[in-house]
């Protein structure tokens, strides 16, 4: 494939993640043309396993000062970006509302503070390229909800409120935001599944598809296709990359499994 056939050739993006996905779509962006930075938390590797040439360590990604920092000290190493990624959600802690401290919901709700922080440090670079994109990840417990994990049901829901109000208010400068939620068979998932086999096993069967995502091509795919001139009129807009899990009924509750494993 040629430089001038890759859908995001002459592109940048920039990738604020503090997960396995985020890095994966930082790799499906560049193999798709763009060049792309990262700013990537600690412990977070690239699914190559080389170090990313553009990177920005991220210490505290629930710190928006810091964030918005790292977004910014990319924009002069890389250049604005019309391109935006951002991967931010906290890792969900199980413990019933009732004797979930009010410390826990700030923290969460923190991520999605430092979000906003990155899209408003991104903003001149994604309004000057008259083709901005934007593309949250998030979870489908901003759809729906688990019991027993109240301040991540909190931040995924505070995200798609973000989302959409990005939409809005920055449609107007040809910005297109939408939200990725993702179903990847990360590290998380492959120990899980080791912890608990027939558990992770009966959920894949109850998918579609019959099997989790790439984070590289499926998840990432997904990302490149939002991120691409194809995606323009696609504004505010929650997209499943899930193989179906969302219309598929039972889920994994997270705390139910934290329960089985100690049981």
């Amino acid at each position: 494939m040629t430089a001038s056939s890759l859908p995001l050739a002459r592109r940048t993006a920039v990738v604020v993640s503090s997960s396995e996905v985020g890095a994966a779509i930082a790799l499906a962006l560049g193999r798709a043309g763009a060049r792309t930075g990262t700013a990537l938390s600690a412990g977070v590797a690239m699914p190559d396993g080389q170090r990313p040439a553009n990177n920005v360590p991220l210490v505290t990604p629930d710190n928006p000062t810091e964030v918005a920092a790292a977004v910014e000290q990319l924009a002069v190493t890389s250049g604005p970006s019309d391109i935006l990624v951002v991967d931010l959600l906290p890792g969900a802690v199980p413990a019933s509302l009732d004797q979930t401290p009010s410390l826990a919901i700030g923290q969460a709700l923190a991520r999605v503070a430092a979000t906003a922080a990155a899209m408003r440090a991104a903003f001149g670079g994604l309004k000057a390229g008259g083709r901005g994109r934007i593309v949250l990840i998030g979870h489908r417990y901003g759809v729906s909800v688990a019991e027993g994990i109240a301040p991540y049901n909190s931040a995924a829901w505070a995200l798609v409120g973000l989302m959409r109000s990005a939409a809005l208010d920055w449609g107007r400068h040809a910005i297109a935001t939408n939200l990725l939620m993702p179903a990847a068979a990360t590290a998380e998932f492959r120990e899980a599944r080791a912890a608990k086999p027939q558990v992770l096993d009966l959920l894949v069967s109850q998918l579609p598809l019959k099997r989790m995502g790439d984070p590289v091509a499926d998840i990432g795919g997904a990302a490149v296709m939002l991120a691409g001139d194809a995606a323009s009129f696609i504004n505010g807009q929650i997209v499943h990359a899930d193989g179906g899990q969302h219309i598929a009924g039972s889920v994994l509750n997270p705390a139910r499994l934290a329960a089985s494993a100690r049981a």
